[in-house]
């Protein structure tokens, strides 16, 4: 923050402030190594606390059940070591970051639901492979390679996405109306999404939007300090929420910030790992004391120990518990499946399946997963090792374009796929998420001039 926009009074704190961070940042940075080890250790333990006393007792009855083994839990530790040993660990690296955001929020909730949840060792190993070689080949050298650029259309790339942008907001409204201040009732918005009706095809547009255009030119903007064109893109953001009800629009904003801030300080990856423990002890302790209430504990716990990381983690062991015995859907439910005219073997997705095999009634709900769940139940370990390695090879693409000061930008926009990946598979992030679609526009806005460009529209 520049020292001259802040009131003449607080300048001597902020002056001390500066200081205080700058030896904090003295400090630690020799010690990198050694306090990103210790807070991985204690990241497992937090990991696992959270487990036995907040997500299993509350969400027992569904699948997180508590059925610990001494021998899993030495297994998983092991697993646990190995991967975080083969991870590279540069502050600077984004590749390094998407993979310990992966390893932190994919794969140490499974080898926990694996040590603690009776979860299948025989596809755990082949987990625990598939991220193995995944980081080899973000490992290997040639990320010092020149970036394709494509040059010379990036004005009128700018004006084509404002003008999309204006298409995007007004479709919502001509079809379905404004509901205003009334998609804030988080019941009523299952009412407004189930009966909105959109033109075909639209559905794409608007993910690509919220997931991958607006996000990237937010970013570019604060890295800009263009902080009121800034605040025009969460404008349009919560302007989506309000006109669809989908809660991504608004959900998408939190990780991508937050990325981007602590990538400022130059020890994201501490204070990420940081950050995962806190989270796992301040549920922990809201679980235990609003267990017999329903009060904000229960709901803390919920939605952070549950659905976004056991819950998932469960899924994946779902699908492969289900479709080792059903047949594989070999790519055949989409688009891919149209093209190559491909039979489909299920009357309901993949999801619908799984939860009918859990127990649930059939098509009366759809259980998500993420990309190694559903490699798998598409080519079972074949397509697991093959979603992997594709996605090293992305990662290791997002780290050509990460330098040169594009590290905070590149990062925090990839971030918002390591999360999606959790859930959803890696065709689909790539195709309809808008993963691909922000490679495009890296291709666009970074190129070798982006730091030279300071004038008219190229500010961008």
């Amino acid at each position: 923050m520049d020292r001259s926009i802040l009131p003449r009074r607080w300048a001597p704190a902020w002056d001390r402030l500066r200081q205080r961070l700058r030896a904090w940042d003295a400090y630690i940075g020799p010690r990198h190594l050694g306090l990103l080890w210790l807070e991985a250790a204690l990241y497992k333990f937090a990991l696992d606390a959270m487990y036995v006393w907040a997500a299993s007792p509350m969400y027992s009855y569904a699948g997180l059940e508590y059925e610990p083994s001494f021998v899993r839990y030495c297994a998983a530790s092991l697993m646990y070591l190995a991967l975080f040993w083969a991870l590279p660990k540069g502050e600077r690296d984004a590749a390094a970051f998407l993979l310990h955001l992966q390893f932190l929020f994919t794969a140490a909730p499974m080898l926990t639901f694996f040590a603690l949840g009776g979860g299948s060792g025989r596809y755990m190993l082949m987990v625990f492979v598939c991220l193995l070689a995944q980081t080899w080949v973000v490992r290997r050298s040639g990320r010092n390679r020149a970036p394709v650029t494509i040059t010379g259309v990036r004005n009128y790339v700018t004006v084509a996405l404002g003008v999309l942008l204006v298409f995007t907001l007004a479709i919502p409204v001509l079809y379905n109306g404004f509901e205003g201040l009334k998609a804030f009732d988080f019941v009523y918005i299952y009412t407004m999404r189930a009966t909105a009706s959109y033109p075909p095809g639209f559905t794409y547009l608007l993910s690509w939007m919220t997931s991958a255009i607006l996000p990237f030119a937010l970013l570019m903007f604060l890295e800009r300090k263009r902080y009121g064109l800034a605040l025009l893109c969460l404008a349009c953001q919560l302007l989506f929420y309000m006109e669809t009800g989908q809660k991504f629009s608004l959900l998408v904003l939190a990780p991508v910030l937050a990325v981007y801030l602590l990538s400022k300080t130059g020890h994201l990856l501490k204070l990420m790992y940081a950050g995962f423990i806190l989270l796992c002890l301040v549920c922990v302790l809201a679980y235990q004391l609003d267990m017999n209430s329903s009060r904000l504990g229960m709901y803390l716990n919920s939605i952070a120990s549950v659905r976004a990381i056991f819950h998932p983690a469960d899924n994946k062991f779902n699908y492969y518990e289900c479709f080792s015995l059903l047949p594989k859907a070999f790519f055949s439910e989409g688009l891919i499946g149209q093209m190559f005219s491909l039979s489909y073997p299920y009357a309901g997705s993949l999801g619908q399946v799984s939860f009918a095999y859990t127990g649930g009634t059939f098509l009366s709900a759809n259980l998500n997963t993420g990309y190694l769940g559903d490699a798998y139940a598409q080519m079972g370990f074949v397509g697991m090792l093959l979603m992997s390695l594709l996605l090293g090879w992305i990662l290791r693409g997002v780290g050509v374009y990460t330098k040169k000061g594009r590290f905070c930008v590149g990062t925090a926009l990839f971030s918002l796929y390591m999360i999606t990946l959790n859930d959803g598979a890696l065709f689909t992030t790539l195709f309809t998420g808008g993963m691909l679609l922000s490679f495009l526009l890296l291709f666009i806005y970074f190129d070798n001039q982006t730091e030279e460009c300071d004038h008219g529209i190229q500010r961008l």
